[in-house]
């Protein structure tokens, strides 16, 4: 299996795993989205959760990214990461080495300092 294939499956499978985690709160749904062709994928959230300073029975709708990552010249950006662990640290279990994965979400000068490839 080629690389790029490779980090095609891995990132599909570690937001698979994210859609199974159940919000502790409201009725909140989990989809992904992912578009092997332009290598965008997804974690999207959407449904509704309660808003108790309203009403008892108040809610608000939810809908929103919760992950987001592209595949970009043969490396992982995170483009945006709401989880509490951190994608990066999944993707280096899964076998991502660390100068393949850009932390997308931060400026090119934080990266500078971080252990993540700079772009």
């Amino acid at each position: 299996m080629d690389t790029l294939e490779k980090y095609r499956q891995i990132i599909c499978n570690i937001l698979t795993e994210h859609t199974k985690i159940p919000y502790s709160y409201g009725n909140i749904q989990h989809e992904t989205i992912f578009d092997k062709e332009q290598d965008r994928y997804l974690v999207m959230i959407l449904g509704r959760e309660p808003v108790p300073e309203l009403s008892v029975t108040a809610t608000r709708r939810v809908h929103g990214c919760l992950i987001h990552i592209d595949i970009i010249d043969n490396k992982i950006w995170i483009q945006r990461d709401g989880t509490e662990e951190g994608i990066a640290m999944e993707l280096v279990r899964a076998g991502v080495l660390k100068d393949r994965i850009v932390l997308g979400f931060w400026s090119e000068e934080v990266r500078e300092n971080s252990e993540f490839a700079i772009a």
